[in-house]
């Protein structure tokens, strides 16, 4: 691949992050321009990302990218001087040629040669616009008049120099549309006519000249001594002016629409100095620095204990009051210093679901559907540990959604529906969890269906299934190989994924269910930790051991006495208002064995669910709520069957985390085992019987 001589590893660094944010917004925006009925604002973000692009590719010496990015940037002026019309087929031509720009950047950052031909993609972007242009027939739209309004600061100055003798000069420029340094001429032509003068203001502004904010043309308004000819000669010693005209300034002539200007009373100074500035941070010294934090957080626990010892055993001890302060404010700094570190770590969600709008478009056009899709709640904050887990489950619910949850256009029409679908994903907050749906208005999820799958594949038996509430049912989707799909197509119904999706999401102790209304739709929920570095836990011992139960699974606490212990088929099961609930004892936890008879008399309960699903985790005590940093112990011990990790409280002591998914998937597979041990052996009682009585 070719590049300038000079550039440094460094730099294409530099280019490459740029670039990912450029494309990203790209991405994002191009697909609202459909949706839109004023794109104005749109076209200028997308203009501006592709202009950034191409000027930055081309410091890089990357000319088939430079080539791509200018021929997306003439299009795209078409469309924001009104000459061409959003449609189809440009939104097709710019996601294509955002396609290769993407491809392209891949290449560079992994130092390969792109064997991309350019030349197709250029030709589709001039189609698209020569298409689009042949609608209008001849109409040219009337270019758009900036005209400037002065505040009261620039109204000073232009006094002041006015009152001085100095003449007020309007100065018009147009820059060519072949020039890659756009936003470099309008500040080479600031800075020649502040060197002659006084520029009172321009459109566009400095800071947005600076931010790259600029189009091909320029107007400035600018106080000075000099001549016309003068001001006019001094800027035909720059490159790419194509126009440059030069005339008096007569507020008179100007129209109502305002220059951007400071608020009254505000202070530049002080403005500027509000601005906010970012760094980038490589994500793994932040893992790093929460690892630290973690362990800070252990002794902090540890010191706090040891602080309340002393004070119990010498509370009249001068020394021992000075260390509860100190050890106070060292607490205090720690809880500091730990969310901080969390805030840094928190991004917001959209930073997933802004690439599936262009995902649910692509799908739609190729099974001929019409979706509209709607998101809601993109700046609700998550770990970015967490995000990097939930987007491939949203990519699965979202696919399965468009390809078998929406129907066809003919088949809505038929039962009353809207010809189009609607696929909506949320985010939000809910008592320290983030809880994300995607909801479509399809066809919905039969029960029925579900247990003729189910009794076909041999998941479960005939009885098993014929116990089944339709609720239960429909979970049955997330058991492997449950599809109801009447054709597999390339995109979903191969009877894989959505195991998968509940696998994910609960190995991030996150909670996955499925509510459904035959012909009405479907609704996914997920119910996410905040974070996978902290957990929030009930402590409970049991057999002198002390687990830590997740609260996103926990519904109540019993306390239980031998009275509330029934047999039903052979399985231990207490009730919660109605609800039979099966009890898991010790054995399944810490060693091996089934679940069999409950001996002695246990203090408590713990009422866990998943969806529609509960089961109780019998312990001899709870301790307290308390929340603990998560250590995983895959690298030490191997993966444990009903243990997520481990955590260490304050004095030391080490916690097993329950996982409280495989707990209950373990104890639904003892109960349905126990039945039908239960029901083979009458079946053999019955057939003994009847041999002896012949």
């Amino acid at each position: 691949m070719d590049l300038a001589s000079d550039i440094t590893p460094e730099d294409i660094e530099v280019f490459l992050q740029e670039a990912e944010e450029q494309l990203q917004l790209m991405d994002e925006e191009i697909v609202q321009l459909e949706r839109e009925e004023d794109p104005s604002s749109l076209l200028q973000n997308i203009f501006r990302a592709a202009h950034t692009l191409k000027g930055s590719s081309a410091m890089l010496g990357y000319d088939a990218m430079t080539h791509l990015g200018h021929a997306m940037e003439n299009l795209l002026d078409h469309l924001r001087d009104g000459s061409v019309e959003v449609s189809t087929g440009v939104i097709d031509a710019l996601l294509g040629s955002l396609d290769v720009l993407k491809v392209m950047k891949e290449d560079l950052a992994n130092g390969s040669d792109s064997n991309i031909d350019t030349i197709a993609v250029v030709a589709a972007l001039e189609r698209a616009a020569g298409d689009a242009t042949s609608h209008a027939q001849g109409h040219t739209a009337p270019k758009a008049e900036v005209n400037f309004s002065l505040d009261d600061e620039q109204s000073s100055r232009m006094e002041a120099a006015l009152n001085g003798g100095q003449h007020a000069q309007e100065v018009k420029i147009v820059i060519s549309r072949d020039s890659s340094w756009a936003s470099v001429r309008c500040f080479q032509v600031l800075h020649e006519l502040s060197l002659m003068g006084e520029v009172i203001c321009s459109v566009p502004s400095q800071e947005e000249v600076e931010s790259g904010q600029v189009g091909y043309e320029m107007r400035v308004l600018v106080t000075s001594e000099q001549s016309e000819g003068a001001l006019k000669q001094a800027l035909q010693e720059l490159s790419d002016l194509t126009e440059i005209e030069i005339g008096p300034y007569s507020a008179e002539d100007q129209g109502s629409v305002p220059a951007k200007a400071a608020p009254s009373g505000a202070d530049p100074v002080r403005e500027k100095s509000q601005q906010s500035y970012t760094v980038r941070v490589d994500v793994e010294r932040l893992d790093a620095l929460m690892n630290n934090i973690g362990e800070l957080s252990i002794d902090r626990n540890r010191i706090l204990q040891i602080g309340r010892q002393l004070v119990a055993r010498y509370k009249d001890d001068e020394l021992v009051r000075s260390l509860g302060e100190t050890s106070a404010h060292v607490v205090k700094v720690v809880d500091d210093l730990q969310q901080g570190i969390m805030e840094v770590r928190m991004l917001p969600i959209g930073t997933v679901f802004n690439g599936f709008p262009r995902m649910v478009r692509d799908l739609a056009q190729k099974f001929n559907k019409n979706i509209d899709f709607v998101m809601d709640g993109q700046e609700t904050e998550i770990d970015r540990t967490v995000i990097e887990r939930i987007r491939d489950p949203l990519v699965h619910l979202l696919r399965n959604a468009v390809d078998h949850g929406i129907e066809s256009q003919e088949v809505r029409k038929s039962a009353g529906k809207p010809a189009d679908g609607t696929i909506r994903l949320s985010a939000f907050q809910e008592q320290g969890n983030i809880v994300v749906t995607v909801e479509d208005d399809g066809g919905g999820i039969d029960p029925n269906r579900m247990r003729k799958m189910a009794l076909e594949k041999g998941i479960l038996s005939a009885e098993a299934i014929a116990r089944l509430t339709d609720a239960e049912a429909v979970d049955l989707v997330f058991l492997p190989g449950a599809s109801t799909a009447k054709e597999t197509t390339e995109v979903s119904g191969r009877g894989v994924g959505m195991d998968v999706v509940k696998a994910n999401i609960e190995a991030i102790n996150g909670i996955v269910t499925a509510e459904t209304k035959l012909g009405k739709g479907t609704k996914f929920t997920l119910k996410l930790p905040l974070t996978l570095a902290t957990l929030n836990t009930l402590l409970v011992s049991l057999d002198n051991t002390v687990y830590a139960v997740p609260m996103i699974y926990v519904l109540e606490a019993l306390k239980l006495e031998e009275d509330d212990i029934v047999t039903l088929e052979g399985v231990e099961v207490t009730r919660l208002r109605g609800n039979v609930v099966p009890l898991i004892r010790g054995g399944t936890v810490c060693r091996k064995g089934g679940v069999g008879a409950i001996t002695g008399t246990y203090a408590y309960a713990v009422v866990v669910k998943i969806g529609d699903w509960m089961a109780g985790l019998v312990v001899d005590s709870l301790i307290e709520l308390q929340e603990i940093m998560v250590k995983s112990m895959a690298k030490s011990m191997g993966e444990i069957k009903g243990i997520a990790g481990v955590s260490v409280l304050g004095d030391g002591q080490v916690v097993l985390i329950l996982d409280v998914p495989t707990l209950i998937q373990y104890s639904l597979k003892a109960v349905d085992e126990q039945r039908n041990r239960l029901a083979a052996e009458g079946a053999r009682d019955n057939e003994k019987v009847l041999v002896e009585a012949t």
